[in-house]
């Protein structure tokens, strides 16, 4: 029995002794690997993107900065991190990170296309269903922001076309808040919506529809007299529109727009005339 507790005891010992030398030879193996330069990594980040899996190269792009602060390729790095967070819809945190880059880098070589990709994450939240237009808004600033302080670059042209359907959308929200109004039978209120889009939008494609229902908050309210000058001004400025058709079916009395030199059918003079 002795002998048989010293043999199992013997066995023990050695396999105790085998584990130490694997788990030394294993960790030894681990320091000695070598650590990948940030070409590997961001080579590596690169191929995780267009593969699709965005989650490894968020990971890997974040790697080059983190391990790698002063490499050429740490700033790249940042935006190509936002942009992975950009294509996962991991858009707050793409603001984050974008906000953060352009705060640390004012003028860097990639600043123009960070500003970009930032529009772009308030972009991609618009809603074209009448909700908060705050990130509408958020939107239009920052496009806007590109055309003022980067006019020449090769993202001017797409943020004016952004800015145009923006302003449209935004437009059309006033518009029909200012169709509720309407409808609830507060024609004052409605005014207010239709002058917003009248002063801030002249040039959306909502401008037809606003006059016309200006006109019938008008006449609800009894200016009867500023209700056909709206209405004038869009046969005006719109006489093939359909809206310009249907805004002569309000009045039972037939009118003309004269021209003369103290009257300009534009919507600014307009404006000033019914509210100021």
């Amino acid at each position: 029995m002795n002998n048989l507790i010293k043999r199992y005891l013997i066995i023990l010992q050695i396999f105790s002794i085998l584990f130490l030398f694997s788990n030394c030879s294993s960790v030894d193996k681990d320091e000695n690997s070598p650590q990948l330069s940030d070409n590997e990594i961001y080579s590596k980040g690169l191929i995780s993107l267009q593969k699709g899996n965005f989650e490894d190269a968020i990971t890997e792009f974040d790697d080059v900065f983190l391990n790698y602060p002063f490499s050429p390729l740490a700033s790249r790095s940042e935006i190509m991190s936002a942009y992975s967070l950009y294509q996962n819809n991991k858009l707050d945190k793409a603001v984050l990170k974008l906000n953060s880059f352009i705060e640390m880098n004012p003028k860097g070589k990639l600043t123009q296309y960070a500003h970009y990709l930032l529009s772009m994450c308030y972009y991609s939240q618009v809603s074209t269903e009448g909700r908060d237009p705050g990130l509408t808004i958020k939107a239009l600033n920052s496009f806007k922001l590109i055309i003022s302080k980067y006019p020449n670059s090769k993202y001017a042209k797409d943020s004016k076309l952004k800015i145009i359907y923006l302003k449209n959308l935004i437009a059309k929200n006033e518009l029909n808040v200012g169709k509720f109004y309407l409808k609830k039978g507060a024609p004052a209120s409605s005014i207010k919506r239709f002058k917003t889009v009248l002063q801030n939008y002249q040039n959306s494609s909502a401008i037809p529809e606003t006059l016309y229902r200006l006109s019938e908050a008008l006449i609800i309210i009894g200016l009867k007299e500023e209700a056909i000058k709206s209405s004038a001004l869009l046969q005006y400025n719109f006489p093939n529109n359909n809206w310009s058709k249907m805004s002569k079916e309000l009045f039972k009395d037939k009118f003309e727009i004269t021209k003369d030199n103290n009257s300009k059918y534009s919507i600014t003079n307009y404006l000033k005339r019914i509210f100021d």
